[in-house]
């Protein structure tokens, strides 16, 4: 069981299964909203369960051309990632969770986003976009 939560406590959550992938996001929304990248673990829905503080949950809906939708504590800010209504999988930042998700990242994905200043220095692959839309990296 993988836990997690927000800052303040008040948005609690677990995972339930092994997810399908960890990864680091360059994009320049993710940037904007954790720092130089985000790293997200992503999994299907029906193992991700909402503890306690869904009214605590605000949800950042972006204009076209974006989808994601950005979803965050509105106490503390913690980024909870992107929890979609009617999803079939859960979008986590891991920057909320509380333990070992059992999986190692697998791919830099959105890295011609990244800054010119920042280096990636680890051998994992990179994705110019998502490598589920992006299979040349």
């Amino acid at each position: 069981m993988i836990k997690g939560s927000c800052l303040c406590q008040k948005v609690k959550f677990t995972i339930s299964g092994t997810p399908n992938s960890l990864s680091y996001c360059h994009c320049s929304r993710c940037r904007k909203s954790s720092g130089i990248h985000a790293a997200y673990l992503i999994g299907d829905i029906q193992d991700f369960t909402l503890e306690s503080g869904a009214e605590d949950i605000l949800h950042y809906s972006p204009e076209a051309p974006w989808k994601s939708v950005r979803s965050f504590c509105r106490h503390c800010g913690t980024s909870i990632g992107g929890l979609e209504a009617n999803s079939p999988i859960y979008v986590i930042s891991a920057s909320a969770l509380d333990t070992d998700p059992g999986i190692q990242p697998i791919a830099h994905i959105y890295a011609a986003s990244k800054p010119d200043w920042y280096e990636i220095k680890d051998d994992l692959k990179q994705f110019s976009e998502d490598y589920r839309a992006d299979e040349s990296g």
